[in-house]
């Protein structure tokens, strides 16, 4: 957990950067409309956002699906005690390196590449409902 928490800085630099973006003229103008701090954050900051969010989401979704150092460090390369620390990239290096079952490791390769391809796509098509452009009102 340590590690994860250690490895989040990254995101949060774009997040960072993310909030640089945004104009301080929109904050004054909802504050104007009579927004408090919690409909600031909701209708101005969080849409404004969403595209670095997106951004977040897809990136540490695969992130989080390739963990493969963390356990195969904590477990010694064997995925134990009790296969805790079996993650699936663990399992595959251990049939393509560890019994050198080549094709096999190459099919779970596959099937991995698959299944993230597919919830990558899912995030993408999701996108068009919570993901706001500035520029869409340009269109």
């Amino acid at each position: 957990m340590i590690l994860a928490a250690w490895q989040f800085g990254a995101p949060m630099v774009i997040f960072l950067a993310g909030l640089k973006q945004i104009p301080t003229e929109m904050f004054e103008a909802a504050a104007l409309d009579g927004a408090g701090r919690i409909k600031q954050f909701w209708h101005v900051t969080l849409p404004l956002l969403s595209p670095v969010l997106f951004f977040n989401v897809v990136l540490e979704t695969i992130a989080g699906f390739q963990g493969f150092t963390a356990a195969f460090v904590i477990s010694g390369g064997t995925g134990g005690p009790a296969d805790s620390t079996l993650l699936y990239t663990v399992y595959l290096y251990l049939r393509g390196f560890g019994d050198f079952q080549m094709g096999y490791a190459s099919a779970m390769a596959w099937v991995f590449l698959i299944a993230l391809g597919i919830i990558t796509a899912f995030v993408f098509r999701s996108g068009s409902l919570w993901v706001h452009y500035a520029d869409e009102g340009d269109r």
